[in-house]
């Protein structure tokens, strides 16, 4: 559980949130067990026949004599000194260090006072009970007492004295509390369920405020850690995203964002709440019998084991179904985004069931999810059942035997109380597989933000603007986990303002070269200098700042088509766009638009043509204004007319400027100071096009077979 421990830091700047709905907790518990407790003065009420103020004054007398009572009615024949007996005060049960402990015996009848006349009188049980309930501590009484199972004579009845102790402060305060309670039954049922309402009305308030603060806080918690994903995915090598694709990312930041969500709202909503209530269902079982309730502790052990086994499936099981959503979301990306080539290929099918496959492998992890998940709550319930059902039959052949105090009543409360007990325990059993599955979700989590991000030195210098020449120097550089190197041993100087074309077979490595400059990757060996200086040695913003890149893959953002082209800059003013705009002619299709800079392209520009988003991309470059000018394959989305005029455009405007181009068009070639030839990831030759042609045989073999035959694009 480190990585779930490691996510509450996160909840630790609402510490004081969460200690209100710890407060609230707390409350719901007392309520809880105040709800509880309301049964038995209702059992009272309801069932027994001495009622609410009999029992209150029946404990008072018991605490007084330390001795277990029980009214009882007398079977009709018995009689003492001739008069019948009606009700009397059996004794249940002779408590040690009560003041009647060597006087009484079990099954002793209390059948009245002996005030010292020729002929004692007999009392009521319950008018002796609220007598001596009523008299004062330290009182001495003289308790006639009769025997049934032995017969009459000198000894039976017979006549003790007894010392009133002060009774319970509990038994004290449940006297006091029923004093100006109504007699009538009736009404005091509806005053019960009055209280009861009440209390069940200010529980359900409470527990509304403690979910909604513990919901929030998740809530600000989370996108708290989403930001610092965010923050470490922008500054994660491109190297990861060629390596683990960004639907895996995409994943992370959704899937198993919710996941711990989920988690975390457990610990703080129904790991707290559920153990509050149980704690008080047992501590009013405890109160009514302590050894019953010890009793039904022996399912803890066994119980433990089975959770804990279940949680370790639930963590693996978690896991692979996580890494089989990032697995389905990659499908769901690619086809999605190609439905174009999809369609045009007649490949529907074969793309269903690539995407029936991958979600087959998601419901398979989620039916072994879904068998322990299942499994877990009967089994934790079956066991608390077994341990309650032991209780409860002891406490039953007690209730029988009148032992130990327990009364109908009280059984009926110990009943209700072990269940209410039980309850919480069962829906806890989920607890532990919910957090196995938010512990999952948190180690995908930091797994991508524990990755190695890019190199930046702290308090680097800043690289001062290009002034004399850049540098590949001994440069290699290896894919993580390719078998050889994509570049190797490549040494190019380039001069200030001077303009390259690096042209090559597919696979040569000519956009991992261009890629080593702005440092979307690091080389394995070798440096980058510009003006002598190693670029990793020096602030990374300001390297970046002085490179205008335009990529292989013309990137559109969901935005207006001003602010496109004004991506990367502070407050463009409006004429410097449209500047850039007519030097890229990005102007003459947009004016014709609506809303013109203003509209709103869809998402991955997919509401313009492919030479629409090429010159936006282009006049996104220009306006830049870089020292550094970086063209992947800038014109091979665009037709002949606007490749025309954008290279009128680009030979005014790459002048003084240091230009990288990977060509793929005659004209460009041309355009170029110099030619680099690459070949394997080498550069094999450099020099004019005139020169080449003479020198370089793979130049002269790309020249024959695609500059001719493309009509002037390689």
């Amino acid at each position: 559980m480190k990585n779930f421990r490691r996510s509450l830091k996160y909840l630790w700047p609402y510490r004081g949130w969460l200690t209100v709905s710890v407060i609230c907790v707390v409350l719901i518990a007392v309520l809880w067990g105040g709800g509880l407790a309301a049964l038995l003065p209702g059992a009272k009420i309801l069932i027994s026949k001495e009622g609410l103020h009999g029992w209150a004054w029946r404990s008072m007398t018991e605490d007084r004599l330390g001795i277990g009572l029980a009214p009882k009615l007398v079977p009709s024949g018995i009689e003492v000194d001739g008069r019948p007996l009606s009700m009397v005060i059996e004794v249940a049960d002779v408590t040690s260090g009560g003041s009647a402990k060597d006087k009484l015996r079990e099954n002793d009848w209390i059948i009245g006072f002996d005030d010292g006349e020729a002929v004692p009188g007999l009392m009521r049980a319950d008018a002796m009970i609220r007598e001596l309930a009523e008299l004062p501590a330290g009182s001495c009484v003289s308790l006639r007492l009769y025997n049934p199972h032995i017969q009459q004579g000198p000894a039976n009845p017979r006549t003790i004295t007894v010392t009133l102790k002060k009774a319970h402060f509990t038994s004290r305060g449940l006297v006091w509390a029923v004093t100006d309670l109504p007699k009538n039954p009736f009404h005091l049922l509806v005053m019960l369920l009055g209280l009861v309402m009440v209390v069940t009305v200010v529980r359900d308030l409470l527990r509304f405020a403690q979910e909604y603060i513990v919901q929030t806080v998740v809530y600000n918690g989370l996108m708290d850690l989403r930001c610092d994903n965010y923050n470490v995915v922008l500054r994660l090598p491109t190297t990861f995203f060629s390596e683990k694709g960004a639907s895996d990312s995409m994943s992370r930041f959704v899937q198993d964002t919710g996941e711990l969500a989920r988690g975390q709202m457990t610990l703080f909503g129904k790991t707290m709440v559920e153990p509050a209530k149980a704690i008080a269902s047992f501590t009013l079982a405890m109160c009514i019998s302590w050894q019953l309730t010890l009793l039904t502790l022996v399912v803890g052990p066994p119980a433990f084991i089975l959770i804990r086994k279940f949680g370790k499936i639930m963590k693996r099981a978690s896991r692979r179904a996580l890494e089989s959503w990032a697995s389905m979301l990659a499908v769901l990306e690619e086809t999605l985004t190609g439905i174009r080539v999809v369609k045009a290929y007649t490949m529907e099918n074969a793309e269903r069931k690539r995407f029936l496959h991958v979600n087959r492998q998601l419901l398979k992890q989620q039916r072994r999810m879904a068998r322990i998940d299942a499994a877990t709550a009967p089994t934790v319930e079956a066991l608390g059942i077994i341990a309650a059902m032991g209780a409860i039959a002891i406490a039953g052949y007690w209730v029988l035997n009148n032992l130990y105090g327990m009364d109908r009543d009280k059984f009926f409360v110990l009943l209700a109380s072990m269940f209410a007990m039980f309850d919480p325990v069962r829906k806890l059993a989920h607890v532990v597989t919910r957090f196995q599955r938010a512990e999952a979700a948190a180690t995908r989590i930091f797994e991508l933000q524990d990755q190695q991000q890019e190199k930046r030195l702290p308090n680097a210098p800043m690289l001062p603007p290009l002034r004399e020449s850049l540098e590949f120097h001994g440069v290699c550089f290896r894919y993580p986990g390719a078998a050889e190197d994509a570049l190797t041993d490549i040494n190019l100087t380039i001069r200030c303002g001077e303009t390259v074309a690096i042209v090559g077979p597919n696979g040569c490595g000519k956009t991992t070269l261009v890629s080593l400059l702005p440092r979307l990757i690091d080389p394995s060996a070798g440096e980058v200098l510009i003006d002598g200086r190693d670029v990793s040695k020096m602030s990374l913003r300001s390297l970046r700042r002085q490179i205008g890149v335009v990529t292989q893959e013309t990137i559109i953002f969901h935005a207006t088509i001003g602010e496109n082209i004004a991506y990367g800059l502070r407050r463009p003013k409006h004429q410097n766009i449209l500047a850039a705009s007519e030097k890229a002619y990005v102007d003459e299709f947009v004016r014709n638009l609506p809303g013109g800079y203003d509209t709103m392209v869809g998402a991955h520009g997919a509401t313009l043509s492919g030479g629409q988003r090429q010159r936006i991309a282009i006049a996104r470059a220009i306006l830049r204004d870089p020292a550094i000018l970086i063209f992947d394959e800038a014109t091979s989305q665009i037709d002949a007319d606007s490749e025309r005029r954008i290279h009128q455009a680009m030979e005014e405007f790459v002048k003084g400027r240091t230009t990288l181009m990977i060509a793929h068009r005659f004209a460009t070639v041309l355009s170029a100071d110099r030619i680099v030839v690459m070949n394997e990831g080498r550069i094999i030759d450099t020099g004019t096009h005139a020169e080449l042609l003479k020198t370089c045989e793979l130049y002269k073999h790309l020249y024959n077979t695609q500059f001719a035959d493309s009509g002037g694009t390689i």
